[in-house]
């Protein structure tokens, strides 16, 4: 057995974002965390600045947002094993540079591969069962 991570996920986006990214001081390279929500989901979570009556810096831990379906259906296994993840944030785009668009936050997951399982294919439309004729199309001759 190994205790070296391998990358599960290399880059998955943060959805359903529940904070405003210019004001909580996150920045690339920092650590996050997973942990399951009341509702099933995974959230992600992260430490973020928020000052004491305005004024006493302090950081506190925060939900981020969580993954989508297929970050969630890679991570998930992992989870309820209990392994060790590393969760950094990768990139980020807050809300005063995003350009009309939502804000954005990038994490990267890394583990032990040991429990990943393998994701469903995508369901690839069945082809023809008659393939079209090739070759000059025959012209109806009028008489």
């Amino acid at each position: 057995m190994s205790d070296a991570k391998l990358p599960l996920i290399h880059k998955a986006p943060v959805e359903g974002l529940t904070v405003h990214v210019a004001r909580t001081g996150i920045s690339i390279g920092d650590a996050a965390w997973l942990d399951r929500l009341s509702d099933g989901r995974i959230g992600v979570y992260a430490r973020v600045r928020q000052p004491f009556l305005g004024l006493i810096p302090r950081l506190r831990p925060a939900l981020l947002g969580h993954l989508g379906p297929l970050a969630e259906e890679i991570v998930a296994p992992s989870l309820a094993h209990g392994d060790p993840l590393r969760v950094r944030i990768i990139d980020l785009m807050p809300e005063h540079l995003s350009n009309g668009f939502p804000p954005e936050v990038y994490i990267s997951v890394w583990g032990d591969p040991r429990h990943l399982q393998p994701i469903l294919q995508a369901v690839l439309p069945e082809p023809d069962p008659e393939p079209a004729p090739r070759g000059p199309v025959p012209t109806p001759r009028l008489a």
